[in-house]
């Protein structure tokens, strides 16, 4: 399945013309929680799009599919795990927008280590929540996580269970970085947050698919390897090795993403 999408037009003006974002892909492994701002608004002008139209995708099929769970809801929270700008955060309320008429009220909680693209995020979700009737609530989490020891630290943080917990192309950094020295992040991650999720709450994995120096293996397949050592089963996933997104905006008409994702339902009392 390939899957186009366009940047709104206020929302491409504001990161392209306000912001100064800057088109500036590159295919390196990246390590995105220690770039400076000027990193930060290459990163805004490429992945933040790229993030958006994934998420806008994914969470609309997904919600289109499970529609008998979602349609009377008024009320959703969100995680989201190494948020960076929040692209993949827009591209979630843009598909509820559409899907889900009924949502009234939105928390989210957003952690990331990298100060500037917090306060980029922040403004973004300010600039978003003048465009929808949708009462958005937005908490910052500034949280650097160096090893699998610090994840204990996010059980006094959050406090309440999630609907909806995600984490866009964030893991892929703890592999670069051994910050789980080398043990399987992803598995790691999932096990860290199922509790926090609701019951028949849904978690989304999402990275990039390229070969990783660091763990010299696949992303994708130490995805998988991780999630088989969890008890929640993968209910949605892309077909094949990897799946195309392509986003249009004013820097660049269909630019073409590949990802692996995967989601989770926590079930019972997981």
């Amino acid at each position: 399945m390939f899957n186009c999408v366009s940047l709104p037009q206020w929302l491409d003006d504001y990161i392209f013309n306000q912001q100064n974002a800057n088109y500036c892909p590159s295919n390196s492994d990246m390590t995105v929680i220690d770039w400076d701002k000027s990193n930060v608004l290459n990163y805004l002008g490429t992945y933040f799009p790229r993030s958006y139209a994934e998420a806008y995708c994914i969470f609309s099929e997904y919600f289109k599919q499970h529609l008998h769970e979602w349609q009377n809801r008024e009320n959703i929270s969100v995680f989201d795990f190494g948020c960076g700008t929040g692209g993949e955060i827009i591209g979630l309320l843009e598909a509820v927008g559409k899907c889900l008429p009924s949502i009234k009220h939105v928390e989210i909680s957003a952690l990331d280590g990298n100060y500037a693209a917090l306060r980029i995020f922040e403004k973004i979700i300010k600039m978003y929540a003048a465009h929808i009737n949708i009462d958005i609530r937005n908490r910052v989490i500034p949280i650097t996580i160096d090893d699998f020891y610090d994840l204990s630290v996010l059980d006094t943080v959050l406090i309440d269970k999630f609907d909806i917990i995600m984490s866009f192309k964030a893991i892929c950094e703890f592999v670069t970085k051994e910050r789980f020295e080398r043990q399987n992040a992803y598995e790691h991650i999932v096990k860290t947050f199922i509790p926090k999720l609701k019951d028949n709450g849904m978690m989304l994995l999402v990275d990039v698919t390229t070969y990783n120096n660091v763990s010299q293996e696949w992303l994708p397949l130490m995805m998988d390897k991780g999630l088989n050592r969890v008890a929640c089963p993968v209910v949605m996933k892309n077909d094949g090795y990897n799946q195309l997104f392509a986003v249009s905006h004013s820097r660049h008409q269909r630019d073409v993403s590949k990802i692996a994702w995967r989601i989770i339902r926590k079930q019972g009392n997981l």
